[in-house]
This record gives C-alpha cells, structure tokens and sequence, in this order.
C-alpha cells in the first residue's frame, strides 16, 4: 500500500487500486528550514509490529523556497535480521516507483508505503529508506530508520490430544487445555480440524459440534473457568474409516494454542 500526499491531493495505491484525494498542509512561518527542500520525519504506524501484523512508514518533507518547487520521492525498505541477506520466511521487497510532487512556497508533503509482516519471518527489524529529490537542483536527501520486529508473542495456552482406545471404525480422545497465560480463563470455546475422516458422536465434559472436518467444543456449565497455571480436559467418542490421524493445529477462543 502506498500513499502520496501533495499540495493539491493524496493517492493512495493499495494492489493497483488508487484513492482518497486530500489537502496537503501549509507549514508554519515559524517552522522555516534551510536549503530547497528538508525531510523533515521518517514515522511508523505502529511503531514496532510482530510478525503477521502490518506496519505503514509515512515520510513528511518541506518546500524550503519560496517559489513553487517540483520534488520526486520515494521510499523503500528490507526486512534484515542477525546475519547477511533475507532473514527465514521474509519476502525481498522490490522498490516502487516514485512520486513526482508539485509544492507551493513553504508548504509540508507526506509519502508513505505499507509492508506487511508475514508470520514465521524471522527479521528482527525492517530497514525503511526514504528519499526526496529537488528536480531544479539535484539536491537528493535521505533518511533511514528501522521498524522493529518483536519475536511473535507466546501462546497462552496449549491443547494436547490423546487416543485413548482405538478400533476397526471407531475411537475415543481426550483432550486437555492448558491456561499458560498470567489471567485466567472464564468461558472457552475450542477449535480444531481433524486430517483424517473422524466424525464425533458424542462428548463428555464439554459439548462439541462438527461441521466437515472442523470441531467446536464448549465448556460445560461447571468448568467455564480455567485459572493460570491449570488446565481442563474433555473427551470425544468418534467414528472413522479411512484415517483416525489426530490433529495437530488448536484455537482457544480465537487465539492459537501451542500443541502439547
């Protein structure tokens, strides 16, 4: 995503598409810089991200003159990390093409570009640059600055999932979730996908449903709350035929738990 703001509207690119027309604004007399034109802020929205979050680097500059100036601007950025070249599961970042901006005497411009985060990139920051040049003069500046990358946070809970007994078309599991957070639980609902064709027919201790080959389960009346540090366990009565592979990917009320 990218978006330019000059004197007369702001495009904001986002997969090809542009949008959102806006007034730049005027600067303060007070706030007169030297030379034709200063980057005056490089910034991030927000200011550090983890990975699978999205973050936008917006770069502010000033028309020095006081005459109408004509500037090209960009900005670009890598994801970098602890050793030389792409960190594990980070894309390369091809640059965009630029801006070409058109500014009255002493009025500020913004530029900016989105990048998002994908989870399982190990970068610990991401490196944006940011350039405007002067078409008259030449006069390029550059400002760089680095988006940290915070390791994903821990899962505050985990689910292990246990065959007890097996058969020719038929099985029971139990099921045991974990509260690893400091706060506790009150209410939970657990997700999860089976890989092979097992169908619930019945559940104790919390009531389960099944749509395909995913399973919603519940917490009965008596065991909504599961305090930090203990855990509450369920079991399923299912059928089979083909594959009674167990699953091996959680969700307790909307946020992953780690498989234990």
């Amino acid at each position: 995503m990218r978006t330019l703001l000059t004197l007369a509207a702001a495009a904001v690119c986002a997969a090809g598409a542009l949008a959102v027309p806006a007034a730049a604004a005027q600067a303060d007399p007070a706030d007169a810089c030297a030379g034709t034109v200063q980057l005056q802020s490089l910034t991030f929205n927000p200011p550090r991200v983890v990975p699978g979050q999205a973050v936008h680097a917006t770069a502010v500059g000033q028309n020095c003159t006081a005459q109408q100036r004509q500037f090209s601007t960009t900005i670009y950025a890598r994801f970098v990390g602890s050793t030389p070249g792409i960190p594990t599961g980070c894309p390369a970042l091809d640059p965009l093409p630029g801006w070409a901006v058109t500014v009255d005497p002493g009025a500020t411009f913004s530029w900016s570009e989105g990048y998002s985060v994908r989870s399982g990139c190990t970068a610990t920051g991401l490196e944006v640059t940011a350039r405007v040049e002067d078409h008259a003069t030449g006069t390029l500046l550059t400002q760089i600055s680095t988006v940290p990358i915070d390791p994903p946070p821990a899962a505050p809970c985990t689910v292990s999932y246990r065959t007890g007994s097996e058969w020719p078309g038929g099985f029971t599991a139990q099921i045991t979730i974990k509260n690893t957070s400091t706060v506790p639980i009150n209410g939970w609902t657990l997700r999860f996908t089976f890989p092979g064709d097992q169908h619930i027919v019945q559940s104790w201790s919390a009531t389960a449903q099944q749509s395909g080959a995913t399973v919603t389960a519940r917490n009965a009346s008596y065991n909504p709350l599961v305090a930090p540090g203990t855990s509450v366990v369920f079991g399923v009565l299912g059928t089979w035929q083909a594959s009674d592979a167990a699953p091996i990917a959680f969700t307790l009320n909307n946020v992953s738990c780690a498989a234990g």
